[in-house]
């Protein structure tokens, strides 16, 4: 048994040392895409000097994304060997939960320079940041939707600690109530195409945020709720 336990905590460092480096890695190409960013929009004007921001913006969510894994993987933390296993899963639920706060904030906060850029690829005077902009609150849904359903890859290892019946009626909750919600904006955004193919076009990422907005946000409420029954 003591072999085991060995095991696991060596295995346990080695993922910790692999998330450390990682987000030092996702750090430096913040820096680098913000140094980009400013680099390019002092010399700038107009949309071109929007674009450079945008990607300067990009880089500081990679940054603090990045920092706070790094903080969280650090090295000198030695605490989580003498963790116990209700601890551990108490830490790992709430991370997950502040997650499922967060990311519908990120994925709206980039949905409006979207907008704005799809209009730009509509008239066929974009480039290559407008389709990035594009696709970045349409990501951040997929990500908060992947980690509400627990496809996450932290999920998948730490499942024993992140699975439970509690979770499964969460998930089954948030995921019926999404699905309503996409099931209602794709027919609203088929109405609206019919009626205007632009306008049509411009709800659908409107429509994929809010899905995977209402699949993180009602799990993360739901879990805050039963918290308080407990």
């Amino acid at each position: 048994m003591a072999a085991m336990d060995d095991r696991n905590l060596k295995r346990e460092e080695r993922n910790r040392t692999r998330k450390f480096v990682g987000s030092l890695a996702v750090c430096g190409i913040g820096g680098l895409l913000v140094s980009v960013g400013f680099l390019q929009g002092r010399s700038l004007s107009g949309d071109a000097a929007t674009q450079a921001g945008m990607l300067a913006g990009i880089g500081v969510g990679l940054i603090l994304g990045g920092t706070i894994i790094a903080w969280r993987s650090r090295p000198n933390d030695r605490r989580w060997r003498t963790e116990t296993t209700t601890r551990r899963r108490e830490r790992l639920q709430t991370w997950r939960t502040r997650q499922l706060w967060l990311l519908p904030l990120v994925s709206v906060a980039f949905l409006f320079q979207g907008t704005r850029a799809l209009n730009e690829v509509l008239s066929g005077s974009s480039g290559w940041s407008d389709y990035m902009s594009v696709v970045l609150p349409v990501l951040y849904a997929w990500v908060a939707t992947s980690i509400a359903m627990g496809w996450g890859g932290q999920s998948r290892k730490e499942r024993r600690f992140m699975e439970d019946e509690l979770t499964l009626a969460l998930r089954a909750s948030a995921v019926g109530l999404a699905f309503f919600v996409l099931l209602g904006g794709t027919t609203l955004a088929l109405g609206l195409a019919l009626w205007s193919p632009r306008v049509g076009i411009l709800a659908i990422p409107f429509v994929l945020t809010a899905a995977g907005a209402t699949a993180a946000i009602r799990f993360a409420w739901l879990d805050r709720e039963a918290g308080k029954d407990g």
